[in-house]
Formats: structure tokens, sequence, C-alpha cells
């Protein structure tokens, strides 16, 4: 969701990674899979094992997962209407949610999702920039930190006051994901190749490079990358990987790892990964890999909680799970959002009292008759026009 704009920004100049890239994420989203085989091999050496199961789903009744859900519907005016969320944070400090539209303008909404303004600086003059791909909230400082991917990143206050630009174009690489590291550092992430690293420790004051590692396969790499942070730390991961990575300024290491028996896929294992040079032929390979069904599900998105770990395995088009893996009880709590008043899409922030998404139209009858709304929350619900921006909703989870 976060990369439509990035894609189409990167085709200009790696017209041929474009249309591989392309190419694959039609394949995938195209497919119905079926379990594996053999079970996977473990690819996580000293990390924790999430063991779980794709065939004894232990569903939660909503009412012992979620005290209640609150609906926050984004005003809809000719200055704040979304078209599509390519990046969503939240400020628990103020109650405020910041969201990038496809449009490079990042829209901000208070706690009751009243419009509050916005950072539009399109064009070419000082502070000002041509398309944005990724945004972080460097809370430390006091600044929205703002990502062109040929390599700038632009600072401003949270009134939207141009602070400076920091020019990473010597790295030469497209960039497509920013996070905030650590007081100091940020961390970048770009779809790396022979030459290129994919991920990068850039000094917040000077823009200058303090590190950089991780190349692995091509193709695992093309497959969307995610950061989420959690108690300082930043992880990472990848669609089609189990694993999630956490990032320090030396490096990386593994954190944990999604293991489903038997139907654990590893794409690991397949000998179809020899290089960006041979990328065309690798992108046959993989195909005929998909054709055949091996591959069952991706890892849409990971967070983690005290309580929880949590990922969303997205078995084929329209088709999706929400996993919810207890750290106390090691038990797994499966949501199919077919039949639960629950969101499709991956939920976009996650912290141990709420989590957030968003609502979409099309989905909104799922929710009428949902005992964890109320009243209030239904007429919203029901005053719900398919122009309006989405909704937010709020998931509040049960006290321990």
């Amino acid at each position: 969701m976060k990369n439509l704009d990035a894609i189409s920004f990167i085709k200009h100049n790696q017209l041929l990674i474009y249309k591989t890239f392309l190419l694959l994420i039609i394949v995938l989203y195209s497919f119905s899979f079926y379990s594996c085989k053999k079970e996977a091999n473990s690819n996580c050496k000293d990390c924790l094992i999430l063991h779980s199961s794709l065939d004894n789903d232990k569903v939660k009744p909503l009412e012992k997962m979620f005290d209640k859900i609150e609906l926050i519907p984004l005003e809809t005016t000719d200055n704040s209407l979304i078209k599509i969320v390519n990046n969503y944070q939240y400020d628990r400090t103020t109650g405020r949610s910041y969201v990038l539209d496809r449009k490079s303008i990042l829209l901000i909404f208070d706690d009751n999702g009243n419009y509050l303004g916005n950072i539009d600086k399109r064009g070419q003059g000082p502070g000002e920039y041509m398309i944005i791909t990724d945004f972080a909230l460097n809370l430390q400082k006091n600044q929205i930190v703002m990502l062109e991917p040929l390599g700038f990143i632009y600072c401003y206050d949270f009134e939207g006051k141009f602070i400076k630009k920091l020019d990473l174009s010597n790295l030469g690489v497209n960039i497509l994901r920013i996070e905030i590291l650590d007081e100091n550092n940020y961390v970048l992430w770009s779809i790396p190749d022979d030459i290129h690293d994919g991920i990068y420790i850039i000094s917040q004051e000077t823009g200058e490079l303090v590190n950089s590692f991780w190349k692995d396969k091509f193709l695992i790499n093309m497959s969307f990358a995610d950061f989420y942070t959690y108690f300082n730390n930043v992880f990472f991961s990848f669609r089609l990987l189990n694993t999630v990575y956490k990032i320090t300024k030396d490096g990386v290491e593994e954190a944990y790892e999604w293991n489903f028996g038997n139907n654990t896929t590893d794409i690991n294992r397949y000998d179809i990964f020899s290089g960006m040079n041979n990328y065309a032929e690798d992108v046959t390979k993989l195909m005929s890999k998909l054709e055949s069904r091996e591959i069952q599900y991706e890892c849409l998105r990971n967070f983690q909680n005290k309580t929880y770990f949590y990922t969303q395995l997205h078995f084929a088009n329209k088709y999706s799970k929400h996993l919810f893996y207890n750290k106390t009880t090691k038990q797994s709590i499966w949501y199919d959002f077919s039949s639960e008043a629950i969101l499709s899409s991956p939920f976009l922030y996650f912290s141990d009292e709420f989590i957030i998404g968003t609502l979409d139209y099309e989905e909104k009858d799922k929710l009428l008759n949902c005992s964890l709304l109320d009243e209030e929350n239904k007429l919203k619900l029901r005053t719900f026009k398919d122009d309006d921006n989405q909704y937010l909703v709020k998931y509040y989870f049960v006290s321990p």
C-alpha cells in the first residue's frame, strides 16, 4: 500500500526492474494456494520460533479479545480528500493521525477525525519536493520526516514549517522506506541489487552514511519490506519470508519466525535465485513454482505488543486471516475477515491498549451488527457514504 507512487517513480530509471516487480506482484495475488508436503526448515538460528497451525484454527469470539470498537470518520472536504493511504502514523501524545496520500500530501486529523491541515510542498523551490513515498514522526526532535525516493529527506516541524533537507543522492539508489532508528540515526530501505545494499543507516543531523548492509535474494527483496517499532527497537520483514528481523546500527539479527509445521512455506529452499543479472530467468522459475501452488501464503504485515505477536496471512485474492499469537500462553487466535467483524486490510498501528485500521465503505455492513459497537458508533456507520474518506477503526483490547 505504501509503494504505489514509489514504483511509478522508479520505473523511469529502472524499467526492467519495474516490469519484473509488477509481474511478480500480479502473480502473487492471483493464485489459490495449497499446503506443502514437507515441513520447511527453519532459517532462524537462535531466535524465537512461533509455532502455530493453519489446519486447526482457534477462533476466539471478538468479545473475549476486544472490549469495544470505536469508529473515527476522517473529515471529507475538498482539501482533505484521501485517494489511497500510502502510510499512516499515530501520535499518542496528541491523538493526531497522519495520513500520507498517494498524491504525496500528508493530511493531519485530530482524535475525532477533524481535519487540521496538511503538508503539501510539491514543487521545485526551497523546501519543496517532487514526490514522497514514506514518512516518519521524529517525536524526540518534534519533526515530520518525509522521504523522496531518489535520495532526499525533508524535515518539517509539526506546523509544516520547513527545517532542512538532507541530500542522499550519492547513495545511487531509490529509497522506499524510512524509520527512526534511534535518537541519532534514520534507517532506510531500498531494493538492493548485486552492487548496492538494501538497508542504510543515516545520520539525522548530517545525512552522512553510518552503515549499510543486507543483500540476500533479489526476488525476495522485491516482495515489499515493512518496518515497525516496538520498545524503541525497529523490526522489518518481507512478505515472502517467515522471519522477522531486528535492525541495529551494526546490522540485522533474527528476532522471531512464524512456523506452521508441514504448511510452512520456505521460499529459500527453491533454487531460483541467481542474482539481479538473471532476474528475468529467476522470475520465470518463481512463476513456475507459484503456478504449481507450492507457495501458499504471504505474511502481509507484522506487529507486536506486550501480549501478542501479530501477522496477517494472505492466501489468495480477497482471502486473508489475522493471527494473534499470545506471548504467555503460546496459543494462536485467528480471525477470518470474511466471517468476523474485523478488517480485511492489515492493521496500521499497534499498541498495548488498541490497534488501528481503516474501514472502506464496501465493508461497513460487516460491523453494523457487532455487539462491540455502541449506538453512537452504529449511527456513524449508517451515515457513511461511498464518497467519504475511509474511517479509522480502533479495536480496544480487553484488559488482562
